[in-house]
């Protein structure tokens, strides 16, 4: 299990920066910037991971972790901008 572990996190890891800075460089409107969609894909990404690891009734491949961690940070950081609008853009 620990060499599972050793394998995946650091492709959700990865998945999240990959999606936070693809957030921030093509749509900057609506975010907060660039270190709360880091945050916020990195959370998306592990429970996205932690999902599909316990819906799976093997250990799930590199790339599906890397996809699924890409899937939820986009949604994490899309519901983000889609539901809670920063400040700076309210007005």
């Amino acid at each position: 299990m620990s060499e599972t572990l050793v394998q995946m996190v650091p492709m959700l890891v990865l998945a999240g920066l990959i999606a936070a800075w693809l957030a921030e460089a093509g749509v900057r409107a609506g975010g907060y910037g660039f270190i709360p969609d880091t945050l916020l894909g990195l959370t998306g990404s592990m429970i996205a991971g932690a999902v599909v690891w316990g819906v799976t009734s093997r250990d799930p491949a590199m790339t599906t972790m890397l996809l699924a961690g890409g899937v939820g940070a986009g949604l994490a950081i899309v519901a983000q901008r889609g539901l809670w609008r920063s400040a700076r853009h309210a007005t």
